[in-house]
């Protein structure tokens, strides 16, 4: 019980979980490619968070660990959440050369943050990739898709996590960050809800 105390371990449970429960619950119809490439964006963030969570649980072992996998959620997982984006607003299924190259553009990425150690190039390419996305979804509210929408307010959670320090919320940072990205995993599993559906 006191372990479960420590707001930064629920929030890293909260965050590990609906990662899971998302893709468990939306995206078991989406074609083979698709939900994979949401699957890696999703696991890679639900990875990060459990990491996170045993690091906070005094296992600083794990540290590394961390360190790698926050890296390929802000590399391989951003990359990732593009090309599934830019599938779900075309409505069209990814084939399999495109998953390959993503892939292998996302490893190469998330290859360079750790072989060079520059884990802020990571931040850039998430807030490029955020952006790329967003801009999608413009092409999807031209044709008055739900979709579009849902990952458009998705994107802009996501975007606040980023800046967590600066919301004067009376909470620590570091859970209004993870909070924040709850709200937009959820966000994502409804945009894939409603895949077909129009605003009006």
């Amino acid at each position: 019980m006191e372990l479960l105390s420590n707001p930064h371990i629920v929030s890293n449970l909260i965050l590990s979980f609906t990662g899971v429960f998302i893709f468990l619950r939306y995206f078991r119809f989406q074609s083979v490619y698709n939900k994979g490439l949401w699957g890696i964006f999703l696991f890679s963030i639900s990875a990060s968070a459990l990491a996170d969570f045993l690091v906070f649980a005094g296992l600083p072992v794990m540290e590394d660990i961390r360190r790698i996998l926050d890296a390929g959620e802000m590399t391989m997982g951003a990359v990732c959440l593009v090309v599934a984006s830019w599938c779900l607003i075309m409505k069209t299924e990814s084939s399999r050369l495109l998953f390959i190259g993503t892939l292998i553009f996302g490893g190469t990425l998330f290859y360079c943050v750790i072989w060079f150690r520059v884990e802020y190039v990571s931040l850039i390419v998430k807030a490029f990739c955020i952006v790329v996305t967003l801009l999608i979804c413009c092409l999807g509210l031209g044709s008055r898709q739900k979709s579009a929408l849902w990952v458009i307010i998705s994107m802009m959670f996501f975007a606040l996590a980023t800046k967590s320090k600066i919301i004067p919320i009376p909470m620590h940072p570091v859970d209004i960050n993870h909070y924040l990205m709850v709200i937009a995993i959820i966000c994502i599993g409804n945009a894939v809800r409603d895949e077909y559906k129009t605003l009006f």
